[in-house]
């Protein structure tokens, strides 16, 4: 295994672990996770509503494909762009002032909105990429006959 394979196989493990957590600490709370993400004051409550139903699904969904090494470079993609979202959300909570807490990982946790967390979302985000970037390319086909 080459020095490589073993960052991509380390990444995907820590970060597809990460999200298959997140996504399942927050299927069975999905009415507090909608509070925490209406907490963030940026979407309608409809919205909300929907976000607390699908994110945790698709959190899970793309934690499990990287643990799995199944579609490495779409689920690493998917999981760059909802960690960019958590990272403007977090941001612009945190530039407002609001303290509350961020819903990463379902209820009970107790983990408060602050720098760390702004910190946590922009190294999951550079270990996204990181992923997709090294995920084996496909090989190109040749056009048909």
């Amino acid at each position: 295994m080459s020095g490589r394979s073993v960052l991509d196989w380390l990444l995907r493990l820590a970060l597809g672990g990460a999200m298959v957590y997140a996504g399942w600490s927050k299927l069975d709370v999905q009415e507090t996770f909608a509070r925490n993400i209406a907490n963030y004051r940026l979407l309608p409550a409809q919205l909300n509503q929907i976000l607390a139903v699908t994110l945790p699904w698709v959190e899970l969904v793309a934690g499990a494909l990287l643990v799995l090494g199944l579609w490495t470079r779409p689920a690493a993609w998917i999981v760059a762009a909802l960690m960019a979202a958590f990272a403007i959300g977090v941001g612009q909570a945190l530039a407002r002032g609001l303290d509350i807490s961020c819903g990463c990982f379902g209820e009970g946790t107790g983990e408060s909105l602050g720098l760390q967390t702004l910190g946590l979302e922009a190294a999951c985000l550079a270990a996204a990429i990181a992923i997709a970037w090294l995920a084996p390319r496909r090989a190109a086909r040749a056009p048909a006959a």
